[in-house]
């Protein structure tokens, strides 16, 4: 007789849980029916739907109803208004997986149009200070693993300047580390996806890895190993479960770790290649961060 099969892990909504019994039925319901369509994750679906309508119910006032929820305009007043902070990338995917659902649930309330995401600018790079703050909150963390996960998010991000959807996809088998006769370490990190490359890490976070490498050996991904897909909804996941008041984001870390190359004299050309960037307008953009002007008023084409 075969063991019965173990009950799939309900969702759970960290930040909403005080108000789960009031609009969890509803919202449990709404994913239910899209689900049946099959085209996005579960996880997804919820990812999206419980801050919008925790939002529409708090601060709008909505009843739970879905031609009251789940509908174009006050879908663009949670992009827009409930979402403060939060990256054009992520406003976007919660836009795409919202009107998805309202396709579903309510079609009526696709009518009308939606106001444009502004173009995102570029994010103040951490300061030193702050990167302290983001080593001990990782050092701080509850578990053993979720140190590992915590330290891998600062190495990927501060060290080699990975996008997002580049550090969720980093494998064991895509670092390598080598130590010199000083006992000084150098590491690398291949990176498959869009924009493939090969990103020297920087010196002062090559320790770090190496320790966050030795509990990764074997496990596949580095970051949050044991995953069996990738999206970006994982890293915001990560740091909504430790509920910390630092602004912990990969796109800032890219930013300081651009930074702190530009400010040390790389070649513009070199880190293009490094970094994946297809222009010099977009290092140019990154270079006016500096307190002082970096160079000459001259685009950084010209170094």
């Amino acid at each position: 007789m075969m063991a019965p099969r173990a009950p799939r892990p309900r969702y759970v909504p960290i930040l909403a849980l005080p108000y789960w019994g009031t609009i969890g039925p509803f919202v449990e319901s709404a994913v239910a029916e899209c689900m049946q369509v099959g085209e996005r994750r579960e996880r997804d679906l919820f990812a999206a739907a419980t801050p919008m309508v925790l939002w529409a119910w708090q601060s709008r006032g909505a009843s739970l109803q879905r031609r009251k929820i789940f509908r174009r305009s006050m879908i663009e007043q949670f992009i827009h208004l409930g979402m403060p902070g939060s990256p054009p990338g992520t406003q976007a995917t919660y836009r795409s997986a919202l009107w998805r659902m309202t396709e579903i649930l309510n079609p009526a309330g696709l009518l009308g149009g939606h106001r444009p995401i502004p173009r995102s600018q570029p994010t103040s790079p951490y300061s030193t200070e702050e990167i302290a703050e983001l080593y001990s909150w990782a050092k701080a963390q509850g578990t053993p693993a979720r140190c590992r996960n915590a330290l891998a998010l600062l190495c990927f991000g501060l060290g080699a300047g990975l996008a997002t959807r580049e550090l969720l996809d980093v494998r064991d088998t895509d670092i390598s580390i080598d130590i010199d006769a000083h006992g000084d370490f150098a590491a690398r990190v291949v990176v498959w996806r869009d924009r493939p490359r090969v990103v020297p890490f920087r010196t002062e976070w090559t320790r770090t890895l190496a320790t966050v490498m030795t509990g990764a050996a074997g496990q596949g991904w580095v970051f949050r190993p044991g995953r069996t897909s990738t999206s970006p909804g994982q890293v915001t996941d990560f740091l909504t479960r430790n509920r910390t008041q630092l602004d912990v984001r990969p796109s800032r870390m890219r930013t300081t770790w651009l930074l702190e190359h530009l400010t040390e004299g790389m070649p513009a050309a070199d880190l293009l290649t490094i970094s994946g960037l297809q222009n010099y307008a977009a290092l140019d953009k990154i270079a006016a961060l500096r307190p002082q002007p970096f160079g000459s008023k001259k685009s950084l084409k010209n170094f």
